[in-house]
């Protein structure tokens, strides 16, 4: 499929890597020469200089032989001309980056849709609503729900002492079923098998019913933490407007530090009980003095990937209980697990999910991205004479770095083992690498591809 992309900043890269990764014929429009240029040294796609709403570097982007366009610039305004043209050049899907709450908070979504776009996503958005959810869930670094809500995954953090230290994953003993879809230690991916062991310092996504998680969870965690009440927001932009906005909507208390006194206002204004403080986050007598130490999570969410992370770390030494750093630059969230910080926020990890969600055709209902590890989890129904069908798991000899994390029949929950077979519309949640990605329909599609 060929897929034409505008703005290669860091959405635009990142979806523009993972589309390359599957085998998509991908090219990038910017107009900056040096963003340009970091596309063209790391990924191996057709990169055009120029504006997406120039028709004729649309042209020379191959526009009428193009199944999707995706415009990701910073300008709004930009997204949604760029959109409209392709949409006059007969791309059958369009996806726009519109950040303004003016157009997202209102009802002009069904004027964007006449103007030709069919996926809107806001990046500020998305992340504010997926900070929310492990707000909810303080234990994990990562939360994520499919079936409906009856299958949950999270991410959790192993520290020394867990109930579980020095023992075989097949000598784990829980209430309810679950399986470890994958372990990161030291930076590299891994499928476990029932043989290995969960050390401390590993990152393990594990895959429970998420009525049994709570049991689940007490397994790999040395202490639970308290229900978080209290929350402090970094930063007065978009992200922080949206996460206020949603936690005083569940009855939070949020405070809001914010440097510039206009966004202040206008924070004050359009929220209801959120107290707005003006004043420098790196000034430690100011964070004393409004009991930033007492808050159950400190969120950064500045556009300062160096200031977020050092007042995080500052709101650590001063007593809150859980932190969460927003980091852009893309080499850095490696490091993060290196120092005290809970969790990395990543809006780029975020609206490309969003956007994968959106592009894949077929029986694939949803596509999660698992935060920095390149890997992906994907919902899918299985069809009448899709080769897997009457199969036991252990005799589909699935890619390497592919597995069944969940079966839904009908209102039946499974985690499932090697013995157990695959039924017509059974829906399966499966754990895979973006490479395994086109291969995927081979094993679960009947006659049409998964990936159009």
């Amino acid at each position: 499929m060929r897929v034409v992309i505008v703005g290669a900043g860091k959405v635009g890269f990142n979806i523009a890597q993972m589309l390359s990764m599957e085998g998509h014929d991908v090219v990038i429009i910017e107009k900056n020469e040096e963003r340009l240029q970091i596309v063209e040294d790391h990924l191996d796609i057709q990169t055009i200089c120029g504006s997406g709403s120039n028709c004729g570097v649309l042209e020379e982007a191959g526009i009428r032989e193009s199944r999707l366009f995706i415009s990701v610039t910073e300008a709004d305004e930009l997204n949604m001309v760029a959109c409209a043209l392709a949409k006059q050049y007969g791309v059958p899907k369009t996806i726009a980056r519109i950040r303004n709450p003016e157009y997202v908070e209102s009802d002009r979504h069904v004027s964007l849709s006449k103007m030709g776009i069919d996926l809107i996503i806001n990046p500020e958005r998305v992340t504010a609503l997926e900070i929310m959810k492990l707000l909810e869930h303080p234990e994990a670094r990562d939360i994520e729900y499919f079936a409906n809500g009856q299958i949950q995954m999270a991410e959790l953090k192993i520290e020394e002492g867990f109930p579980m230290q020095g023992q075989r994953i097949h000598r784990y003993d829980s209430p309810g079923q679950f399986l470890i879809v994958a372990v990161i230690r030291n930076g590299r991916l891994i499928i476990p098998s029932g043989d290995d062991l969960i050390q401390p310092g590993d990152r393990v996504f594990i895959m429970s019913r998420t009525k049994d998680m709570g049991q689940t969870e007490k397994l790999f965690l040395a202490k639970r933490l308290p229900v978080i009440e209290y929350v402090v927001i970094l930063g007065g932009g978009l992200i922080g407007y949206y996460l206020a906005q949603e936690l005083e909507r569940k009855n939070y208390i949020v405070k809001v530090i914010e440097k510039d006194r206009g966004n202040c206002k206008e924070f004050a204004e359009r929220l209801d009980r959120t107290l707005v403080i003006n004043g420098d986050g790196t000034d430690i007598d100011l964070l004393m003095e409004e009991n930033i130490g007492q808050a159950d999570a400190f969120v950064a969410v500045t556009d300062d990937d160096k200031l977020n992370l050092l007042v995080c770390l500052i709101a650590k030494e001063l007593g809150a209980k859980k932190t969460f750093v927003q980091i852009r630059r893309s080499d850095l969230i490696p490091l993060i697990d290196h120092v005290n910080v809970d969790k990395v926020i990543s809006p780029r990890m975020f609206t490309a999910g969003s956007i994968l969600r959106f592009i894949r055709r077929g029986d694939v209902s949803s596509v999660t991205l698992l935060g920095d590890c390149n890997a992906e989890m994907i919902e899918l129904t299985i069809p009448v004479g899709a080769p897997v069908v009457y199969k036991a798991l252990k005799d589909i000899d699935l890619p390497k770095g592919t597995l069944v994390g969940a079966i839904m029949r009908g209102k039946q929950v499974i985690i499932p083992g090697g013995d157990d077979l695959i039924q017509v519309d059974d829906r399966l949640t499966l754990f895979t690498v973006p490479e395994n990605v086109p291969k995927i329909g081979e094993f679960f599609e009947s006659r049409r591809g998964l990936i159009k």
